[in-house]
């Protein structure tokens, strides 16, 4: 839900900035000028966290298959003959 707004947004500004850019800047009044600077750093606001939103999601997915994988080796029993194996008696 977030990356959709995020995703909305993005074009909303990109499409605004992409106009403002095909004016020559001599056309450009200080207002315009300044409004597409401000467009440009917000693109890049949005860029960033899109980036931190999915390496989230990417370390929260990684979790779970983790989690998962641990979870098949314990009720497969592999875990604990593992551990077996690496215990000795001394």
């Amino acid at each position: 839900e977030k990356e959709d707004d995020l995703e909305q947004r993005f074009e909303l500004l990109n499409r605004e900035l992409r106009a403002m850019m095909a004016m020559e800047d001599w056309q450009k009044t200080e207002a315009q000028k300044r409004r597409e600077k401000l467009l440009l750093e917000e693109l890049v606001a949005i860029v960033n966290k899109r980036d931190e939103l999915v390496q989230h999601l990417d370390s929260q997915e990684r979790a779970i298959e983790e989690e998962e994988q641990l979870d098949r080796k314990i009720s497969e029993g592999k875990l604990l003959k593992n551990e077996k194996k690496e215990c000795s008696i001394q």
